[in-house]
């Protein structure tokens, strides 16, 4: 495999960044969660593997490939702005209508 080949099993753009927005919120709720005792136990690798259909190896590759891309990785980050961005507003959003 060539350095801008990519993989057989390659993951989508779209499919890849929600991947990577769910890596994002697990990380985030980890860090932000300390008061659980086993929070190691809480959101793993395992679960992303499971809900999109992938493996590590296939993660793994996927994300080199479009590292080592980045015409390629930049439509990814942009689809993850927008979903951050979008389930930023949708928290502000219920949390407003709670106040009211």
């Amino acid at each position: 495999m060539g350095e801008n080949n990519p993989p057989k099993n390659l993951i989508p753009p779209k499919q890849m960044s929600l991947i990577m927005v769910d890596i994002i919120l697990m990380k985030n709720i980890k860090r932000e969660a300390s008061y659980f005792v086993d929070k190691k136990d809480l959101l793993v690798a395992e679960y992303l593997y499971e809900k999109y259909g992938i493996d590590s190896i296939q993660l793994a590759s996927s994300q080199s490939y479009y590292a080592k891309n980045p015409k390629k990785y930049v439509p990814i980050f942009k689809m993850i702005q927008l979903e951050l961005t979008r389930l930023n507003d949708s928290i502000n959003e219920s949390m407003r209508v709670k106040e009211e």
